[in-house]
């Protein structure tokens, strides 16, 4: 089954609990876009569609590299394929991109903090103490 067909979520409201089910598909596409070839075709790709000779001349890899990326981008749903006679043309699929935001918005989304949670500014200590004014091991001044 396509990753992208497990991104369909139910709507729910930012503040209500993440499923398990939810953390695992971030996962699983965080772990895709990781690699920096295949985010590096993603923002190629946001300006329009590719072929594999555009996208290895401009990541500077070799061909068969690059057509494994997109291989693996497309196992996903993320990015769709055209064929014109012996070329692939490469394109985002946008609703996965959607569903992609929509999930990291869901589970890392500022949204789900709750009302009156501390802002940065708001603790009481800061977690790093200013350059100036900090001691170091074994100062005593």
């Amino acid at each position: 089954m396509r990753l992208l067909w497990r991104l369909n979520m139910s709507a729910k409201k930012l503040a209500e609990c993440v499923s398990k089910s939810e953390i695992g598909e971030l996962h699983d596409m965080l772990k895709i876009i990781s690699d920096v070839n295949r985010l590096k075709i993603i923002c190629l790709l946001f300006q329009g569609e590719k072929c594999v000779c555009d996208i290895e001349e401009q990541l500077e890899v070799s061909q068969p590299l690059a057509s494994h990326h997109l291989g693996v981008l497309r196992e996903a749903g993320l990015v769709s394929v055209r064929r014109a006679g012996t070329w692939s043309y490469y394109s985002l699929n946008r609703e996965a991109i959607r569903k992609l935001n929509e999930l990291f918005s869901q589970v890392l989304g500022t949204e789900r903090f709750p009302e009156g949670y501390p802002k940065r500014d708001e603790c009481e200590e800061p977690l790093l103490k200013s350059a100036s004014g900090a001691k170091h091991r074994g100062d005593s001044r």
